[in-house]
């Protein structure tokens, strides 16, 4: 038990006063001259013995309420004893880092955490003689108010004065590293300590690592979670389905966190450009619950939205609003990479033109050309300006690709765009091999491949091993068998497993057991290997041809993100499309009623044949825009992040004990349950009291 005022305890050196005025008002004998003394002697006698026991009770009692009132004006504090204190002595060094992330703006009985947070910071970077401290605000990228200790307060207490909690995560190990420099450069031999102000969510505190402190500081956490950990609904996620295009049915999926002990029904507002739909649910307590609805883009282009619940009551108001962009592209254009001719001719390319081209007129009720939907490019002419604005790269019989050519369409990979490559001639294993190696450690392929031995027949290859269930074969269903039972191959480059390649990539074989179809994510891309010269097979003339060709693309297409969104303080480096063009002439706008105060939002700069968007810290919640001139080139939005609206706090015996390793380490919170184990002394003198009521009834008892 610890004293706020040890002092007040010699006040209970003042319990000897009743003594010595129960000594000092003791009765004294009195002689009497009377002729007969038997019968007053046994009178005194009786009252000599009630006036003892009186007198020892009131003895007692009023010794009781004098230590009593000490104990009360030294104010006992019956919880743990901390650390480190707000009063302690100067001369230590002391770090304060208060969380400034978006758990803080929970609100509970009328206050947010923060603010229940602010005047615990106050109190430990009050003025000391001959200490020094510094304030760490600490969310997505904690930041010190000073560069170093200073023993200047005044900066920090207008700092913490003007902070408020923002719409991120909190970082706890840049925070924890960033503390142990600040200590580090305290002189040696000198005192340390860290105090940690926060509502300690579990997601945000559940992996703290300690270790980086120097071994002798002493760590006091400073909680401000409410007792019962208020319920919170958020809006934790928004994407579409597949790819948009302008004038189809797109699906929008909103996921919505129910953090709360019953059930919830949520009523959401989509809104996306011109376009809104209302979704309502009943989602279960503790669980994400997804809710799906259709829209039908009437524009093309980058359009900004929002899901926002409507009529919650909740902890949390920041994340019941999440922006998001939606990406409406029109019909797509497909890029053939081929060197042969663009005559109509029965050759692969040809067959593959055809193919693709439906797929383009499927869904433009006024006919398409096929010009439009398919760019035939020549090998010789392939670079960045040809293959702009394609959606789909598909190479077939392209002869040897230049090592300058395979390092295009790895980066192009490696930022969404699909490619589909047909494997018919023993130079296509060395531009697969050449484009393997420019993607480096994002293309891991499941097969090596390579030209078949002389001695190897490649014909009437059929298909024996194919992953029914995996598109583009689920499209099938129970008719795969007889769909692709006569099918026969030829052509094509033999294969072996890949060293540490995946067998879930291989969706067909042959039976040689080579590969006949493989798809391989490449960071945000994919590469597709259909192995086979389409010249030698009766693939296209087969009525499977152009679903199972149209599954394959609808599957590349697909794989493309739908989710164009950042997480608020969370670093950006995002590559805009090719159609962007140069970085000369392009702007980033800000979020409509954003404050300039946000800081600018990043750099937009070339960077080899792309254009790169770097940006250190996401700004607020909103749509951020890149154009050129009043054109929309592209638009990512910036957003709460999801796993930070599960206010639970994490168990004070996990941070105290099980994370601490061997660092001291105090815990208490601030919270009214908590400060009731800190009022033992409005107890005490309660109990003072009653020992002079106490004393005022033995008086009247023992009247005489």
């Amino acid at each position: 038990m610890a004293l706020v005022h040890p002092w007040a305890l010699l006040a209970g050196l003042a319990v000897g006063l009743p003594l010595l005025i129960h000594w000092l008002t003791r009765p004294r004998p009195v002689r009497l001259p009377l002729s007969t003394i038997r019968f007053v002697r046994e009178a005194l006698q009786q009252r000599r013995a009630k006036h003892r026991l009186r007198d020892l009770l009131l003895l007692l009692l009023r010794a009781a309420a004098v230590v009593l009132l000490a104990i009360a004006f030294a104010r006992p504090l019956t919880g743990a004893r901390p650390l480190v204190t707000a009063d302690s002595a100067g001369g230590a060094a002391r770090v304060v880092l208060l969380d400034q992330s978006l758990g803080m703006s929970e609100v509970a009985n009328g206050a947010t955490a923060f603010d229940r947070a602010r005047p615990t910071a106050a109190r430990y970077i009050a003025y000391r003689p001959g200490a020094r401290a510094d304030l760490i605000l600490a969310a997505a990228r904690p930041r010190p108010v000073t560069e170093r200790l200073t023993s200047n307060f005044g900066p920090l207490r207008d700092e913490l004065s003007a902070a408020q909690p923002l719409a991120q995560r909190l970082d706890s190990a840049a925070a924890i590293n960033l503390a142990a420099e600040l200590l580090a450069s305290a002189p040696a031999g000198g005192e340390r300590e860290l105090v940690i102000i926060s509502n300690f969510q579990r997601s945000n505190w559940s992996n703290v690592d300690f270790s980086p402190l120097p071994s002798d500081t002493r760590i006091q956490l400073e909680s401000v979670a409410p007792a019962t950990t208020p319920d919170n609904i958020a809006v934790v996620k928004v994407a579409a389905v597949g790819r948009a295009e302008q004038g189809r049915e797109t699906r929008i999926d909103v996921e919505v966190g129910n953090y709360s002990k019953a059930a919830r029904e949520v009523d959401v507002l989509l809104t996306v450009g011109r376009a809104t739909a209302r979704l309502k649910r009943v989602c279960p307590p503790g669980v994400k619950t997804l809710l799906s609805t259709t829209l039908v883009p009437a524009d093309a282009g980058w359009q900004g939205g929002e899901a926002r619940l409507l009529g919650v009551e909740d902890a949390v108001s920041a994340d019941n609003v999440r922006p998001f962009v939606l990406n409406v592209r029109p019909p797509p254009v497909y890029a053939l990479i081929t060197r042969e001719p663009a005559a109509p001719r029965p050759t692969s390319s040809h067959f593959l033109e055809r193919a693709l081209a439906p797929i383009r007129s499927r869904d433009d009720a006024g006919g398409t050309k096929k010009a439009e939907a398919v760019r035939r490019i020549a090998p010789d002419a392939l670079d960045r300006d040809a293959i702009a604005g394609a959606d789909l790269i598909v190479l077939d019989h392209p002869g040897k690709l230049s090592a300058p050519q395979a390092g295009l369409l790895a980066a192009l990979l490696r930022r969404g765009r699909p490619v589909l490559y047909v494997a018919a001639e023993p130079v296509d294993a060395t531009n697969l091999k050449l484009l393997e190696q420019a993607a480096g450690r994002d293309l891991k392929m499941p097969v090596e491949f390579a030209p078949p031995p002389a001695a190897t027949s490649r014909h009437d290859l059929f298909l024996t091993q194919v992953k029914r269930n995996a598109s583009p074969f689920a499209t099938f269903g129970e008719s795969l068998p007889a769909a692709i039972g006569p099918l026969r191959f030829g052509g094509g480059l033999s294969s072996r497993p890949a060293p540490g390649g995946l067998a879930d990539d291989v969706l067909a074989e042959f039976d040689d057991h080579s590969a006949c179809l493989t798809t391989t994510a490449c960071a945000a891309g994919t590469l597709a290997v259909l192995n086979a010269d389409l010249n030698d097979s009766n693939l296209i003339a087969s009525p499977v041809f152009v679903p199972l060709l149209e599954e394959l693309v609808d599957r590349l297409l697909l794989r493309r993100g739908t989710d164009e969104s950042v997480a608020c303080g969370e670093p950006l480096a995002a590559y805009l499309p090719a159609e962007a063009g140069d970085a000369a002439g392009l702007n980033i706008e800000r979020p409509a009623g954003s404050a300039p105060a946000s800081g600018a939002p990043g750099m937009i700069s070339d960077d080899a044949n792309f254009v790169l968007w770097r940006w250190s810290a996401a700004g607020p919640p909103g749509v951020y825009a890149v154009k050129r001139d009043a054109a929309t080139v592209f638009a990512i939005a910036s957003a709460a992040p999801g796993t930070a609206s599960d206010l639970t706090p994490l168990e004070a015996d996990m941070l105290t004990h099980r994370l601490a390793g061997e660092r001291s380490v105090a815990m208490r919170s601030v919270s009214e349950e908590a400060e009731r184990h800190d009022r033992a002394w409005a107890w005490v003198l309660v109990a003072c009291a009653g020992c002079l009521l106490t004393e005022l009834l033995m008086l009247r008892v023992f009247r005489t």
